[in-house]
This record gives structure tokens, sequence and C-alpha cells, in this order.
């Protein structure tokens, strides 16, 4: 992934005046590899007004042929890397899905959680809290795994020449 990003102008919230501070849905392509991804961001013109500005390109024009000059600084840190996240995905099905995080704290209140009703086990606990903050901080890396397991479950090809 590259650090330049590009967008067309449709993809932006009323681009007059825009110097936006608010979170957006925003479609994005990587000038490098060319993925098109959708990410929650920040825009801005000057790149003064982000804390980690990264080169946006937003194309307009009846041909996408004009440029103007934005910033972008995304807000759940994923412009994620679809084949790294693929190749998880693979790898997963021949490894352990368990998940130690060696910390008598967490132990102990998860099971307090657990003695309290409001969980059912400390590894229901352990899940529900953990996707509830992934959901919450990395909403495009859900979106994106998501995708990636339905293709990769759902592919009779595949399983048969793995012998499944």
């Amino acid at each position: 992934m590259s650090n330049q990003y590009i967008t067309a102008e449709e993809q932006l919230p009323d681009v007059e005046g825009t110097e936006t501070e608010t979170e957006i849905e925003l479609q994005v392509r990587d000038a490098e590899t060319k993925e098109i991804f959708h990410s929650r961001a920040r825009i801005a013109r000057d790149p003064a007004k982000l804390d980690r500005p990264e080169p946006l390109s937003v194309v307009k024009g009846p041909h996408e042929n004009t440029e103007e000059q934005w910033y972008i600084e995304f807000v759940d840190g994923t412009n994620v890397d679809g084949d790294r996240l693929e190749r998880l995905v693979r790898e997963q099905r021949e490894r352990s899905n368990v998940i130690n995080t060696r910390s008598d704290d967490l132990n102990v209140l998860l099971r307090y959680l657990v003695e309290d009703g409001q969980y059912e086990s400390t590894a229901a606990a352990a899940r529900e809290l953990l996707f509830d903050r992934l959901a919450a901080e990395y909403p495009s890396l859900l979106e994106r795994y998501a995708d990636a397991r339905a293709e990769y479950e759902n592919d009779p090809l595949r399983d048969a020449l793995e012998g499944e």
C-alpha cells in the first residue's frame, strides 16, 4: 500500500468549503496498488488541519482528468491489505483458534463478568468485548475480513482442490 490515494469528487460530501474534521465514509483508491476500498476518514485541503495527513488526489470532470490536491487521515487505521488478510484467513484453517493473553488481570475481570451473569463464559466475554472494540475502532478491517472469509468459505472449487 502506498501513502497516496485517489477519490472522485462525487465521493466527497459538499466539496465546496469542505474543510471537515468530521468523519466520513469514503471510497478511495490506492495510487500504487489500484485497490479500491472504503474507509472512515477525515479530509481537508490544508494538511495542517489533520494529525496524520496523507496526499489525496480528488479527480473531477466528465473524464476525471482534473485533479485537486487534498489530504486524508484514516480514522480506523485501515487501508486494509487484502492479500495479507486473505492469507491469514487461509492459514487460520490449519492453526489453533486459541488466543492466550497470559494475563491474570484479564482472567480475573472476565471471570467476574461471568459470575456477575453478564456473560456465559470467559470465552464469550472475550469474544464479545473484542468484537465490539474492533467494530468501533476498525470497521473497515471487519468489513474486509467478512468479505475475505465469505469468499474463501464459499469456493467449492478450492475446497475440492484442497481435498475437503
